[in-house]
């Protein structure tokens, strides 16, 4: 269990941040979805040459509990962690609900906790890809998002090296007491985007047609506002993330199949087949947020520490490569 100290703060608070700790301590901000958390979290505590803080959004702190929970050696390499609350509507992300709480100011922060322009921005010149910019990183006095397209991190990481790797093989060593083929489904994402109904009701019939049994993953965030349920699905009531993992590590013959989101990112390390769909043709306009479903940088399929994980653009599937993937 968690042996970071956590500390929540309020809207009051989070407008009135001192934010001269950032020029005193090596604090790194966590502000998107829980894919970037996670894999910021994993990089951090393979890669940071010192200690570190994060500053996190509230639907992010599970990702990153997880990770330091059962992903990584002791004693971790994070020293604090800070939450701050949703901030309420987020310009063009309709799926996240206004907080009636959330001051003004915070509103027209787009989830950050201040002004954007204040932050060392990976995208404004913090390239934490570059080993030169990570060995001086906790000395450059700002608040800092380590970020980079999905793909990357692995290349970057060196898990093999830090321990963290040995880490999570230890996690998935558990006991697989769950014979009976299962299949997880993920048909949503934190933007509430939803692909065609149709599409998962043939894929729940076509496992179903293999004795696999159907689990729908369900959530509890405010952001997954039109959350369905499909006939022929039972629900998967694992709603905090380390429920979730220590189900899935528990099976024999799981198939995890899903669109494009965070959940992949720490699952993309363990051993269980992972099917994950990309809708990259008429569907791309109906995204709040097109750049989350771009093949060439979410795609994670060939990065260095993925085991078992698949890839498929909605435009080139067929219902049958389930026979040649799935027995």
């Amino acid at each position: 269990s968690m042996s970071v100290p956590v500390r929540e703060i309020n809207y009051e608070e989070t407008l009135n941040i001192d934010k001269s700790i950032f020029q005193r301590e090596n604090w790194y901000l966590m502000a998107w979805g829980m894919g970037d958390a996670t894999s910021a979290t994993l990089f951090l505590e393979s890669r940071s040459p010192v200690p570190y803080k994060i500053l996190c959004h509230k639907r992010v702190y599970n990702g990153i509990k997880f990770i330091l929970d059962n992903y990584v050696p002791k004693p971790q390499k994070c020293q604090e962690i800070v939450i701050y609350p949703d901030a309420g509507e987020i310009p063009g992300k309709q799926g996240f609900k206004v907080d009636p709480n959330c001051p003004e100011e915070l509103r027209a922060f787009q989830g950050y906790p201040f002004d954007q322009r204040e932050i060392l921005m990976s995208n404004g010149g913090f390239y934490p890809q570059d080993p030169n910019c990570m060995a001086n990183a906790h000395r450059y006095g700002k608040l800092k998002v380590a970020h980079m397209s999905y793909n990357l991190w692995d290349y970057v990481n060196e898990l093999d090296k830090s321990g963290v790797l040995n880490k999570i093989y230890e996690y998935e060593n558990a006991t697989q007491d769950i014979e009976e083929k299962t299949c997880i489904l993920f048909p949503e994402r934190g933007d509430s985007f939803q692909m065609n109904e149709t599409f998962w009701d043939d894929i729940i019939a076509k496992m179903k047609s293999k004795g696999y049994k159907v689990l729908l993953n369900l959530t509890k965030k405010a952001s997954f506002q039109k959350e369905k349920t499909y006939a022929g699905c039972e629900p998967l009531d694992k709603y905090e993330l380390q429920d979730l993992f220590d189900y899935v590590v528990r099976h024999k013959n799981l198939v995890v199949i899903g669109q494009c989101s965070g959940i992949f990112h720490p699952l993309k390390y363990l051993s269980c087949l992972k099917i994950m769909f990309f809708p990259d043709y008429q569907d791309k306009d109906q995204y709040q947020d097109p750049g989350r479903a771009e093949w060439n940088s979410c795609s994670i399929q060939h990065t260095p520490y993925t085991k078992n994980h698949i890839d498929i653009k909605m435009s080139q599937f067929k219902l049958e490569q389930l026979d040649l993937l799935i027995q």
